[in-house]
């Protein structure tokens, strides 16, 4: 039965929040997706500290603090996994998994900076600990060293798509500052903020390989759209994680996004779905800048009444549907298999 298939994974994909099913630990069940590439992971970790060439002591300290600290790396394995899929394997491989790297890196050096943030994943940020302007232009220098990377290439079609991600990523920062404390947010504008801060890279990332391979543009139109896909399904459940998940399970903090002035899909749900004093409940709660426990244990029996993360989670799976689709033109292989049980399992994803 191929890895994709087993019963796990099938259990799973029916309810990713239960986790009384006798079923393995989500957290091995991403590392287990990723041991096809994970040879091509660790091949990569030095590369990251490497390839940046970094002359200063401040950057190399923020550099090291930020790159070597573990992590799932996503986006540079979605794009190993493309690359066994297309069967690339030239010069450029290591390099582009790398650009796919630091524009993540980079990007969450400048939200930190933007949020104020102390922490992330348990760690004391940069800015925390050596200031948001040191911070902010170490988070430029890795844009910069990634687009000499993207042009040592060659090719103008890598550029142009990562350079449109970057790009799309800042204007969801800022669309979504726009919108924090908005409790009348769009949900078609919700659905942006997640295209441009999440997707459009994921999208890029599976892309890339097929561009370097010179793969027929519906290979390569099918890779982007996979990882687009795959980075809607992404946010959705971290969104949905938030009011329904457990720290000790996924390593994330969870009823955060609300206090911090996010309004996401489960709470955006409720509009329709709670009774006008309930919704002004929740709306007075939006406009405030402190949020106290008892308040937001309130918001999450509203979210569990109206199952407002169930449903959201749901949405997570249509687009890992859509996604697996979206593979279709690609002939059955082993490193298909694989990118698909990653899409699934990523389902289980935590932080």
């Amino acid at each position: 039965m191929p890895l994709s298939q087993t019963t796990s994974d099938r259990a799973l994909a029916l309810n990713p929040l239960s986790f009384d099913l006798g079923l393995s630990d989500p957290k091995r069940l991403v590392e287990e997706a990723l041991l096809p590439v994970a040879d091509s992971l660790s091949t990569l970790a030095p590369h990251l500290v490497i390839l940046l060439e970094a002359q200063t002591a401040s950057a190399k300290h923020i550099i090291n603090h930020v790159l070597t600290g573990g992590g799932k790396r996503v986006r540079p394995a979605l794009y190993f996994f493309a690359s066994r899929v297309v069967e690339y394997d030239g010069r450029h491989l290591m390099p582009i998994a790398a650009v796919c790297e630091y524009i993540h890196t980079a990007s969450l050096l400048h939200d930190d900076v933007i949020d104020n943030s102390s922490l992330r994943r348990g760690k004391p940020t940069p800015n925390n600990i050596w200031g948001d302007e040191a911070a902010v232009l170490v988070g430029d220098l890795i844009y910069s060293r990634a687009s000499e990377l993207m042009a040592d290439t060659g090719s103008l079609e890598i550029v142009s798509m990562f350079a449109r991600a970057i790009r799309l990523m800042s204007d969801g920062e800022l669309l979504q500052l726009e919108n924090l404390y908005n409790p009348d947010m769009p949900e078609a504008t919700y659905y942006k903020i997640i295209e441009h801060k999440t997707a459009v890279l994921l999208a890029a990332a599976c892309q890339a390989p097929a561009v370097l391979a010179n793969a027929p543009q519906d290979q390569r139109d099918a890779l982007s759209e996979f990882g687009r896909c795959v980075g809607y399904a992404f946010q959705l459940l971290d969104d949905a994680l938030d009011y329904a998940g457990k720290d000790s399970v996924f390593g994330k903090k969870t009823l955060a996004d609300l206090p911090e002035g996010k309004v996401t899909l489960p709470i955006i749900l409720l509009r329709s779905l709670a009774t006008e004093s309930e919704w002004g409940f929740v709306e007075s709660l939006i406009h405030e800048e402190s949020v106290s426990q008892e308040a937001m244990l309130k918001v999450l029996n509203l979210v569990d009444h109206y199952d407002t993360a169930g449903k959201t989670l749901k949405e997570a799976s249509k687009w890992t549907d859509r996604a697996l689709s979206a593979l279709t033109c690609f002939p059955e292989s082993a490193a298909r298999t694989d990118l698909e049980t990653l899409a699934r399992r990523l389902l289980m994803r935590f932080s």
